[in-house]
């Protein structure tokens, strides 16, 4: 089902997409909604379906191709994601202990969270809270809130994983878009950044497409957290 799921999204639209090998199209009954070119030669594009009223789904491209894909609600929790090549999946078990709220961290200014992602290799808990830094800015006309986070990641096996950062939160869209990451993992420390460039919108240059712009010429190898490491 995951297999079918992940070719259905990367296979949408191929009469369109023989047109334009460029551009990436949702599946049917979904709307593109918005793209986000970023530092780190990522580029995401975002889209709301349907079936699913209220979610809404981002997949994100390299210069390799397609990634990863990911479905949050209107809260930011992480429902569902895939990695792709090979395909990996991580769903998000209900009800949460302490569910991620975005209301919470509007209305507050923190919003601590502890949840369980269910993994292929076991079940992964996520602690941790995001906290409004009272700054603002905006990037290419795109009103956005600065955070700051830490989310711990622990695995029933021992291993840990903590991640500290600053991200970006757009009222508009209900989401988090991806920021400044470090930490240290098995593999020893890490830190990345794919701050967003460029918002571009249906009808503008660019919209959709599958091709990253930015970095994409750097020669060093990095470690590319998925947005606080729980596959955002």
């Amino acid at each position: 089902m995951i297999r079918a799921f992940v070719l259905a999204l990367i296979g949408a639209g191929a009469a369109q997409a023989q047109e334009d090998g460029t551009r990436f199209y949702p599946p049917e009954g979904c709307t593109a909604e918005l793209t986000v070119q970023s530092r780190g030669c990522q580029v995401d594009n975002i889209w709301t379906c349907e079936a699913n009223p209220g979610h809404s789904w981002r997949m994100e491209f390299s210069a390799d191709g397609p990634q990863f894909v990911a479905r949050i609600d209107s809260e930011t929790q992480w429902v569902e994601s895939y990695h792709l090549f090979p395909t990996r999946r991580r769903e998000l078990v209900q009800p949460s202990d302490d569910p991620a709220s975005l209301t919470e961290l509007l209305e507050t200014g923190i919003d601590a969270y502890d949840f369980t992602m269910r993994t292929q290799s076991g079940p992964v808990r996520v602690v941790g809270f995001d906290r409004l830094t009272g700054e603002s800015v905006i990037i290419d006309d795109e009103p956005l809130l600065v955070t700051e986070f830490n989310a711990r990641h622990e695995t029933t096996s021992g291993t840990t994983l903590e991640i500290t950062g600053t991200e970006y939160v757009s009222v508009k869209h209900r989401r988090f878009i991806a920021g400044t990451y470090q930490g240290t993992s098995e593999n020893g420390p890490f830190e990345d950044d794919v701050s967003p460039i460029d918002f571009i919108y249906p009808g503008e240059p660019g919209f959709f497409s599958k091709t990253p712009l930015y970095d994409c010429d750097a020669s060093l190898a990095r470690f590319v957290p998925t947005a606080k490491g729980y596959d955002q």
